[in-house]
């Protein structure tokens, strides 16, 4: 048996437009002991700006907005992102998104992707954010009186970086994160031999996995860990207050449903399930920590089921909340690459 190898995050989407509820359920995962809450858009607020206000009033849980990387502008992206982990103390991370719809390429004055270009945009896109975050050394603010000198300029670098649909110039606009080096969640699908990696300079720390059913996704959570971290994702739909989860579900719109792997059952089954993950994606040779991502088909009825009856019973696999999202995920010091250069 796998033993705390195992990070859970908690989507929060389902907690509306107000930030303060989003915080009080960020308050309560983070109670409870949820490695990570993740961010959408509400509509109102962006990914980032539902997490910065998390941030403020939550202590050691992760904040993970999910962000679209094919058309959004990078170097606004990587500074709002290293804003993020300034401001939690080291606990941001991203949840990247691939969102090849039409209507957001119009917007930015694009058109959709070829499907074989995906990975090598998320690549050129990840890229950036790792060029960019590296730009400033830690130790770049010198706010030096004597002198009137805020950064010492021999600790900034320029980044420049040509992807094949866009170029960035550098430095950062703001300070090196915390972190250095914050997690990078993406698709699988992305990691392609011309497209993303798993790769500490320029690639991405976990591929998220999908599949039509648990048990089809628990065949490809073995396949992939075989080569890095896993993120597994899962609409959870639990049976409670003596209702069928099978009802809630049946009863939900069609249009609202995901592309997500659904699990619909008790408490039990599901953490029976996540279980057999640890099982399936335990490697002794290499502790690396898998994340389950957990999307609450209702916030209110399936969240207190998560936080009562199925984190409890896990506490054997969970890894250690630790003081930066990227030591929770057991990876290592981000050295910054231009001063290993130099």
């Amino acid at each position: 048996m796998s033993q705390q190898t195992l990070l859970l995050a908690l989507n929060l989407d389902g907690a509306g437009s107000d930030p303060h509820q989003t915080a009080d359920e960020a308050l309560r995962a983070e109670s409870a002991g949820f490695h990570a809450v993740s961010f959408t858009s509400d509509g109102l607020l962006d990914p980032v700006q539902r997490a910065s206000y998390a941030a403020a009033q939550t202590r050691n849980i992760g904040l993970l907005p999910v962000i679209d990387a094919l058309f959004t502008e990078p170097f606004h992206t990587a500074t709002q992102l290293a804003s993020l982990d300034i401001i939690s103390g080291g606990r941001a991370g991203w949840f990247l998104a691939a969102r090849n719809e039409e209507q957001l390429a119009a917007a930015v004055g694009r058109t959709p992707l070829q499907e074989d270009q995906l990975g090598i945009e998320a690549a050129d896109v990840v890229a950036v954010h790792r060029r960019l975050w590296d730009s400033w050394e830690a130790d770049a603010v010198i706010r030096d009186h004597a002198t009137g000198r805020y950064l010492d300029a021999r600790k900034l670098h320029y980044v420049e970086v040509a992807g094949q649909n866009f170029s960035v110039k550098g430095p950062a606009i703001t300070p090196r994160p915390p972190q250095g080096q914050l997690p990078i969640i993406a698709p699988a699908g992305l990691f392609t031999t011309p497209g993303l990696r798993h790769c500490r300079l320029d690639g991405a720390d976990v591929a998220a996995i999908n599949a039509a059913d648990p048990q089809t996704l628990l065949s490809k959570a073995e396949k992939f860990s075989a080569t890095g971290a896993v993120a597994i994702e899962l609409d959870v739909y639990l049976d409670a207050a003596g209702e069928p989860a099978q009802h809630r579900r049946d009863a939900q719109p069609q249009a609202q449903r995901t592309e997500r792997t659904e699990f619909i059952g008790s408490a039990q089954e599901l953490v029976d399930f996540i279980r057999a993950v640890a099982n399936a994606t335990e490697n002794p040779a290499d502790q690396r920590r898998h994340l389950i991502h957990l999307y609450p088909g209702d916030l209110q009825i399936d969240g207190p089921e998560l936080v009562n009856e199925v984190l409890p019973q896990l506490k054997d696999l969970l890894a250690p909340v630790q003081d930066s999202l990227r030591e929770s995920f057991a990876l290592p010091v981000a050295h910054n690459r231009f001063k290993e250069a130099a």
